[in-house]
C-alpha cells in the first residue's frame, strides 16, 4: 500500500485484484474479530461501535461491528426492510444531501443502517475531520453485516469531505453486509466518477445476510463484489445487474438464518491459499465463444450449483440461463472500461500538450494555430481533430458528473479541474469556433455546446480575475482569456460584408458600424489587460484581415484607440508586453 498515487486503479475490478491477492481481507477481518472481542455492551440494543487498528504499519484500518450476540436484529423487525427516501430527510438529516440532486431525486437508504448511524453521527463528524488533517494515510474502512452498512456511509461521507486530488482514496471492505439502498442511490454515487471502486463487498455464498433484503425489489447493489464460496472459489463483478442476479441466485444455498454471526476467517484463508481471483477475472479478455462457459466457470466457482444430484440437469440449464443473462451486463461494462475515450486526467493532459506543440508550431509559421485549424490543409490539422474529441467527451462527462450533484455554494468542480477546464476551454473553443465557420455556418454563439458556457459560468463564479502584470510578463504564449474571442472576429468580418454590400440599407449599416465600434472597444479593452494572445498580430490571422478590410471602409476621417495602435504599428510592442493603454 505504499502507492502514493491515488487514482492508480480505475475501476473496481483492479482494486478488487489488488485486495484478494494481498492480505488486507485477513487483517481487516482481524479488526472486526478484535474490535468484537472489547465490545462491553447491552445486548439487549443493537449499536454500532468502531475502533482504529494499525494492522500494517503504512495503513490505517477503522472497523465498525454492530452489539456482539444481540438479540435485536433491525432488519428482522417490522420495517427493518424499509427504504428511507433521502428527500424526506433533507430539511432534518443533510448528513447525505450530496447524493441527493435533481437527477437521483429519489436516492433511498435502508432505514436500520441510517438509523445505526445517526445515534452515532456527531462521533464520525469529528472522526472525519480527524482524518482530514492527514490526508496521505492509507485508510481501510472496514464493517461486517449492518456494521458493514454503518462503514459504508461512513465512507460515503469521507468521499464527499476530502479532496481526492491531495488525499489518498479510502478503501472499504464489507463482509457479509445487506444491501444498502436502491438503484437511484447507485445512480447518484456512480455519479462520482472514482467512488463505485472504493468499495469492495466480500460475500459468501453460505451467509444469509447480503441477501437478507432480496425480498424488497427496490434494492440494488453498489461498489465490486467479491463471490466466495466453501470450496475456496470466487468470482469478481462490478456490473449491478449482474450481481444483482448472482445474489438471487446464491439466496438459496445457505441453510442459516440472518441473524446468524458468519465467520469469514476460514473463508479469507482459503481464498489466499488458493489465489484464483485472476484467473477466476481474466475470463474478460477472453474472445466472444469461449464467454458463455467462462461464465458458467465463474458461478460453479462461487457455489452456483446443486448439493443434489437429481437436481443437477435442471440446475445445470438454470446457470446456462444465468450465465447468458450475466454476460450481456458484463459485456456492456467491459466496452464501457475499453471505450478509448474515457480518458484519465493524464491522458488529457498529454493532449493537451500536443495542443500546445501545434499552437506554437502554427505561431512560427505566421499563421496563428487558430487560422490554421480553420484552413485544415495539412496533417497536423487533421491531427487535431482527435485530441479536440478526447478532451471533449472527458469535459462534457466531467460537467454532466458536476451538474448532478446538488448544488451548493461555489463551483461543483474542485480547484484543480476548475482551472484545468478553464485552460481547456480557451485552448480548445476557438478551434470549435474555426471549424464552425469552416463549414459555412453562423453564429458560433447561439450554438455554443453547453459544456463551455458551464465552464466560463463556473470559473467566472468562484475564481479571481488574472492579473494583468503577470499577463504581461507572458502575453506572447497565454491563451486568449476570453474564448469566444474569435467568434466575435468573424462577426466583425460578417459586419464587413454587409458594409460592403451594394444593397444593404442605411439601416442596416448603420447597425453594423455600431457593432464594429463596439467590437473595437471590445479588443482595446483585451489588449489594455493583457487578456488576448499577441497571435491575432500575425500577418496571417483573421484579425489582421478583418483589421485591413475595416480600415478601408472606414478610413483616415475614423479616429478611435484601437485604429490609433493598429495604424501606428503601436501593436508590435504588445507582444513584449510592452504597450501600455491609457
Amino acid at each position: 500500500m505504499a502507492d502514493n498515487n491515488p487514482q492508480r486503479f480505475s475501476n473496481g475490478l483492479e482494486i478488487a485484484n489488488l485486495i484478494a491477492t494481498s492480505d488486507l481481507l485477513d487483517h481487516s477481518w482481524k479488526a472486526i474479530t478484535k474490535l468484537r472481542t472489547v465490545i462491553t455492551a447491552d445486548e439487549s440494543k443493537c449499536l454500532a461501535f468502531f475502533g482504529h487498528y494499525n494492522e500494517r504499519s503504512n495503513c490505517k484500518i477503522l472497523a465498525f461491528v454492530t452489539t456482539p450476540n444481540c438479540s435485536e436484529n433491525p432488519l428482522e423487525e417490522e420495517g427493518g426492510e424499509d427504504l428511507v427516501s433521502l428527500s424526506d430527510l433533507k430539511d432534518e438529516f443533510t448528513a447525505f444531501e450530496f447524493l441527493y440532486s435533481e437527477s437521483c431525486s429519489d436516492s433511498a437508504i435502508n432505514g436500520a443502517a441510517l438509523d445505526l448511524f445517526g445515534r452515532f453521527y456527531p462521533v464520525y463528524e469529528q472522526e472525519i475531520s480527524r482524518l482530514k488533517s492527514n490526508p496521505k494515510t492509507q485508510l481501510i474502512i472496514t464493517g461486517h453485516g449492518l456494521g458493514g452498512s454503518v462503514a459504508s456511509l461512513f465512507t460515503l461521507l469521507l468521499l464527499d469531505s476530502i479532496d481526492l486530488t491531495k488525499a489518498k482514496r479510502p478503501l472499504c471492505i464489507t463482509f457479509g453486509s445487506p444491501l444498502l439502498g436502491n438503484e437511484a442511490l447507485q445512480s447518484a454515487i456512480s455519479q462520482f466518477s472514482t467512488w463505485s471502486s472504493c468499495f469492495l463487498h466480500v460475500v459468501s455464498n453460505r451467509d444469509p445476510l447480503p441477501t437478507s433484503l432480496l425480498n424488497n425489489k427496490a434494492y440494488y447493489p453498489f461498489g465490486t463484489f467479491l463471490f466466495c464460496s466453501e470450496s475456496g472459489g470466487c468470482s469478481c463483478f462490478e456490473d449491478p445487474k449482474s450481481t444483482s442476479k448472482l445474489l438471487e441466485a446464491t439466496k438459496a444455498n445457505t441453510h442459516l438464518t440472518a441473524s446468524s454471526f458468519f465467520d469469514y476467517k476460514e473463508t479469507i484463508h482459503r481464498l489466499i491459499d488458493q489465489a484464483n481471483l485472476k484467473a477466476t477475472t481474466r475470463l474478460i479478455t477472453e474472445n466472444s465463444e469461449s464467454w458463455p462457459a467462462s461464465f458458467i466457470a465463474q458461478l460453479e466457482a462461487i457455489g452456483v450449483v446443486p448439493d443434489q444430484a437429481q437436481q443437477q440437469q435442471q440446475r445445470a440449464v438454470d446457470v446456462r440461463r444465468l450465465a447468458m443473462a450475466l454476460q450481456g451486463n458484463e459485456m456492456n461494462m467491459i466496452f464501457e472500461k475499453t471505450n478509448p475515450f474515457a480518458k484519465t486526467l493524464n491522458d488529457v493532459k498529454i493532449n493537451m500538450a500536443k495542443l500546445e506543440w501545434y499552437k506554437k508550431k502554427c505561431n512560427s509559421e505566421s499563421i496563428g494555430y487558430y487560422d490554421s485549424y480553420k484552413n485544415g490543409r495539412t496533417e497536423p490539422d487533421i491531427k487535431v481533430a482527435e485530441f479536440k474529441k478526447i478532451l471533449l467527451v472527458y469535459w462534457e462527462n466531467k460537467v454532466e458528473e458536476a451538474e448532478r450533484k446538488p448544488v451548493k455554494e461555489g463551483s461543483p468542480l474542485n480547484v484543480r479541474l476548475l482551472f484545468g477546464g478553464t485552460n481547456y476551454r480557451r485552448m480548445v473553443e476557438p478551434l470549435d469556433i474555426a471549424e464552425h465557420y469552416r463549414k459555412g455556418l453562423k453564429n458560433y454563439k447561439a450554438h455554443r455546446p453547453k459544456h463551455y458556457r458551464k465552464l466560463e459560468e463556473w470559473y467566472n463564479e468562484s475564481m479571481t480575475p488574472e492579473s494583468s502584470s503577470t499577463q504581461r510578463e507572458s502575453v506572447s504564449s497565454i491563451l486568449t482569456v476570453d474564448s469566444l474571442f474569435w467568434a466575435h472576429v468573424e462577426e466583425a468580418v460578417v459586419a464587413c460584408q454587409v458594409l460592403r454590400m451594394v444593397d444593404s440599407s442605411a439601416e442596416e449599416k448603420e447597425a453594423e458600424l455600431a457593432k464594429l465600434k463596439e467590437f473595437e472597444e471590445y479588443v482595446v479593452e483585451l489588449m489594455k489587460n493583457y487578456g488576448v494572445s499577441s497571435e491575432i498580430f500575425l500577418p496571417q490571422s483573421s484579425f489582421m484581415r478583418w483589421w485591413d478590410e475595416y480600415d478601408g471602409i472606414v478610413g483616415d476621417g475614423h479616429d478611435s484607440v484601437l485604429t490609433m495602435l493598429m495604424r501606428n504599428e503601436e501593436y508590435k510592442e504588445y507582444a513584449n508586453g510592452r504597450l501600455d493603454i491609457p
